[in-house]
């Protein structure tokens, strides 16, 4: 019975993880073909970012996101599938499902590294469209090309890295281990500590204890010496009395 349950249970271990790398899978493909539908909630969040950091009012409408209002010149800032944060999510996701499929790491890492993972992509890309947005109510269309194009592109693949970087170190660290004491050790250990410490008295004087009084032959023949060394020096030896 026990052989049984020992068996069932890396059965039941491995079940869990293909069902998880399978719904990871499943995820990236519907990322991929709900790609419209996950641009119009991205500009729906780029909005508030781009509210921000732009003068006037700012509203979202589909994959655009129109900011401005209120003010001379209204412009708006669409969010092409390139430019999608899906472009960055994806690979996240398949990462995570090939550590799953690949190494022995923890589910649970795996999915708490993704999560930061995807945090971390999202973060960076609306910071792209925020100051993509920024530069344009500013500098104008070569402030927005210069910050889009160029800047804004190497902070998003920064931000990837970092983010790649990310889900790999949380997976795969592995948590520590707590060492075995060993009761041997403790023992030899306390023994040491009793036998060379001493009670002190309120009136600073040291009592001997049970333990000191257990000592090795070899303490007493450090204090033997010295008396065997006087008695050669008067012509005197052990056992014998003193001829004159």
């Amino acid at each position: 019975m026990s052989v049984a349950a020992a068996v069932s249970l890396p059965r039941a271990g491995r079940a869990h993880r293909t069902l998880l790398v399978a719904l990871l899978l499943a995820i990236a493909a519907l990322l991929v073909i709900a790609e419209a539908d996950t641009r119009r909630a991205e500009a729906q969040l780029a909005r508030a970012v781009v509210a921000a950091l732009t003068p006037g009012r700012a509203v979202a409408s589909g994959s655009i996101v129109y900011f401005g209002i209120g003010t001379p010149e209204v412009a708006g800032l669409s969010i092409t599938a390139l430019c999608s944060t899906t472009v960055l999510v994806v690979p996240l996701v398949l990462l995570a499902a090939a550590v799953l499929g690949v190494t022995r790491a923890r589910s649970a890492r795996v999915v708490l590294g993704l999560a930061v993972g995807v945090a971390v992509a999202v973060a960076s890309n609306m910071i792209r469209f925020g100051s993509a947005a920024w530069a344009y109510s500013g500098y104008g269309r070569e402030g927005f090309d210069l910050v889009h194009r160029y800047l804004g592109s190497l902070f998003v693949i920064a931000g990837f890295i970092a983010a790649i970087l990310l889900v790999l170190r949380i997976a795969l660290r592995e948590s520590p281990r707590r060492g075995v004491a060993d009761p041997d050790v403790g023992r030899r250990g306390r023994a040491r500590a009793g036998g060379a410490s001493r009670p002190v008295r309120r009136d600073g004087s040291t009592t001997t204890s049970t333990a000191r009084s257990a000592t090795s032959p070899a303490d007493h023949l450090d204090v033997a010496a010295p008396l065997r060394r006087d008695r050669r020096r008067t012509g005197t030896r052990p056992g014998r009395k003193d001829r004159r």
